[in-house]
């Protein structure tokens, strides 16, 4: 964690930039109504990088399109919640308010640039469009604009690369390109939705890098979502797990993973390979992800949790905050939502 966030942490930080208060966004199915984001609640205030992790299915993506307004197709929709951008219920707000905001006040880098990106133009020209839909800006501006932007992210012979279209990019440039479109007008939230998938490891490094340079121009706050550890204990000051749709721990990253206060937490951190360890074997969490359809009374976790009780299977426990844990840097108040939390270790 960076100091100056870490002295903000512990200091009056203020109004947070985005505030989620209990959202909920189901979607029909032909098998019935799934709860796809279930009472999430959060704050990310300006300096500061909140990871929401889980495995694939857990709602992490879902959060974001919900915060962002971009559900997909008529079945999907917010039931319940706000979120509040600078204060602002977006959820209330009109629909021309909403496009308004998204990519000037907030934006997301999105999982598969070769799907988010059009095809049939040039990226260049993507990025000028962009520009021109938020700002009363020339064509030839908005042109150069993209190629600074573009060589800000670290892509060379950038005048040359911005006439290029988006299948003549190899899939880190691609990246680049939607991280470039995303910060062109310095918004006060980016959201980056699995910004290092179907990279390899020298690539993903040199992404990071550019968010993280990203992060340290810009004013405000950034949400990063991935199934990544690894990216999350680099990047982050923060961190929140979802599972099933549900936030069921939530913390300082570097206190999250010295200390994992639910069993799944601690399954996915065991799951992660580490050079200091020696052995042949990861342990993997046993057992699949819920389909989150319905209404079950008991934790989502239970069928996979090695402390699961009848208690669990009957009753749903309530995020609430740990007893003993030492207060953390982070600006989110560290909590878990466990009959049975882990608690070996702690001071």
């Amino acid at each position: 964690m960076s100091e100056r966030a870490a002295a903000a942490g512990t200091a009056d930080r203020g109004e947070p930039l985005l505030s989620v208060r209990n959202l909920r966004t189901e979607i029909d199915t032909d098998d019935g109504t799934l709860v796809a984001v279930n009472d999430i609640s959060l704050d990310l205030f300006a300096d500061e990088v909140l990871a929401v992790v889980g495995e694939s299915g857990s709602g992490k993506t879902m959060l974001a399109l919900s915060i962002l307004g971009l559900l997909p197709g008529p079945r999907a929709r917010t039931t319940a919640g706000e979120v509040r951008l600078a204060g602002e219920d977006l959820l209330a707000a009109s629909p021309l308010r909403r496009r308004r905001a998204r990519g000037a006040e907030i934006a997301m880098i999105f999982q598969d640039p070769l799907t988010a990106l059009n095809p049939v133009h040039r990226v260049g020209d993507q990025i000028a469009e962009m520009l021109r839909a938020h700002r009363p800006v020339r064509k030839r501006y908005a042109r150069l604009r993209a190629e600074d932007l573009l060589e800000r992210v670290g892509i060379p012979d950038a005048d040359r690369r911005a006439r290029c279209y988006p299948h003549e990019l190899s899939g880190g440039m691609r990246q680049r390109v939607m991280i470039a479109m995303a910060v062109a007008l310095d918004p006060v939230v980016l959201i980056a939705d699995e910004p290092t998938t179907a990279l390899d490891a020298t690539v993903q490094a040199q992404v990071l890098e550019v968010l993280s340079e990203v992060r340290q121009r810009m004013s405000g706050a950034m949400m990063i979502i991935t199934h990544d550890l690894g990216v999350v204990a680099g990047t982050a000051d923060s961190v929140m797990v979802m599972y099933a749709g549900h936030c069921v721990e939530r913390g300082g990253v570097h206190d999250v993973y010295r200390r994992p206060s639910h069993p799944y937490t601690a399954g996915l951190l065991a799951a992660v390979p580490r050079l200091n360890i020696t052995a042949a074997r990861l342990t993997p969490i046993a057992g699949s992800p819920p389909v989150p359809v319905g209404t079950t009374p008991g934790c989502s976790f239970a069928p996979r949790c090695p402390l699961a009780t009848d208690l669990c299977e009957q009753q749903r426990p309530g995020l609430g905050r740990l007893k003993g844990l030492p207060v953390s840097a982070s600006s989110m108040e560290a909590a878990v939502a466990c009959h049975h939390p882990i608690t070996e270790g702690r001071r």
